[in-house]
């Protein structure tokens, strides 16, 4: 049975607002989190040699997240090797039996546009939703860091979608596969978004970095810019990337497409998910195109956000929309949804 706290506690849906270090953000977050404890529906973790490894990757590619994440375990009066080992998640299938994630994205090019439209599907016990502005202070060797605004969950330092200041969107999606037993030391998917969201300007950048990178779990990621879009298909045994768009917009649910990556999910179900990519495929061309200001286009976007038939908005279980996000990318204006978009009303957001 559940831990009472867990089932419980009130949605954490605060906004935090920082220009600063790494560092002094992950300061912030501690103080003002609640005691971290391993929500309970997670795996039992890796063993700590492992974890260190895996903090090892994630210095070498983005230093800057570790003085982070050892700031918030300092906040939480935690030993940060032991925090790291809790939320450096290999296994992301629940200990209970409590379903598959249904988040859903979209990204529709056309008339020198490029509208996204995200949800954030999962259990609702998960309490942690915050949302964080966040413009870094340090610099990496050639370029400036990008600010951003984003939307974590349950684990320090995550991202599970944001835009950045260049106009560059990434959301993650869980796919279902069985764990390989022999999976090396990778960087967290909780931590992959914001790589991209802080190292890359544009969804090409991403996409190679994506692919580049070892993974620890299986996950889609959504990389969207105001000229081009890429869904990266991640699994530790492989990553594939796919491009097109053939019906006007790219999409991506919780199966895998690439022919490549179709065999990793074995037997699973995947109709639910299917039945949302091919909505999120096929409907922007048909409503966008009529759209004559961003303002429309950004309604539209809210309108499928808010689909009961697929259904891309969930309102039970594991399909439960916790947030919702819909963006035009060429102008970086966007809209926030603190719950599920059928009922809950969108704000404008800037970072």
């Amino acid at each position: 049975m559940l831990n009472e706290r867990w089932a419980t506690e009130a949605p954490d849906y605060r906004f935090f607002d920082l220009a600063g270090a790494h560092a002094e953000l992950g300061y912030l977050l501690g103080s003002h989190d609640p005691p971290f404890t391993m929500q309970p529906w997670w795996a039992p973790p890796a063993s700590l040699p492992f974890t260190r490894d895996c903090a090892a990757v994630v210095r070498e590619l983005h230093p800057s997240l570790m003085e982070e994440f050892n700031a918030y375990a300092a906040a939480q009066r935690m030993d940060a090797d032991l925090l790291w080992q809790q939320c450096c998640r290999v296994d992301l299938k629940a200990r209970f039996r409590l379903g598959a994630e249904g988040c859903s994205t979209f990204v529709w090019h056309g008339r020198g546009r490029a509208v996204v439209g995200r949800n954030y599907d999962y259990w609702p016990m998960q309490a942690r939703r915050q949302r964080i502005r966040f413009i870094p202070s340090r610099h990496s060797a050639t370029e400036p860091l990008q600010a951003s605004l984003g939307a974590r969950g349950g684990a320090p330092c995550g991202r599970y979608d944001g835009l950045n200041q260049a106009g560059l969107f990434v959301s993650l999606h869980v796919v279902m596969t069985d764990t390989p037993p022999d999976t090396q030391p990778g960087v967290p998917f909780h931590l992959v978004g914001r790589l991209a969201l802080e190292l890359c300007q544009t969804a090409r950048q991403a996409a190679d970095l994506l692919t580049r990178i070892p993974h620890l779990s299986s996950l889609n990621y959504l990389l969207a810019d105001p000229r081009e879009a890429f869904v990266i298909e991640a699994d530790p045994r492989r990553v594939r990337a796919r491009d097109q768009a053939p019906h006007g917009a790219l999409a991506a649910t919780n199966h895998f497409q690439h022919p490549d990556m179709r065999p990793l999910q074995g037997r699973r179900v995947t109709r639910n998910s299917a039945c949302r990519a091919d909505f999120l495929a096929l409907q922007p061309a048909r409503w966008l195109e009529d759209a004559r200001s961003v303002d429309e286009m950004l309604d539209v976007a809210q309108m499928m956000m808010a689909d009961r038939s697929a259904p891309v908005c969930g309102v039970g279980g594991a399909l439960t929309t916790l947030w919702s996000w819909v963006a035009e990318l060429s102008t970086r204006r966007a809209r926030y949804a603190a719950g599920a978009p059928h009922v809950t009303p969108f704000i404008e957001v800037s970072l």
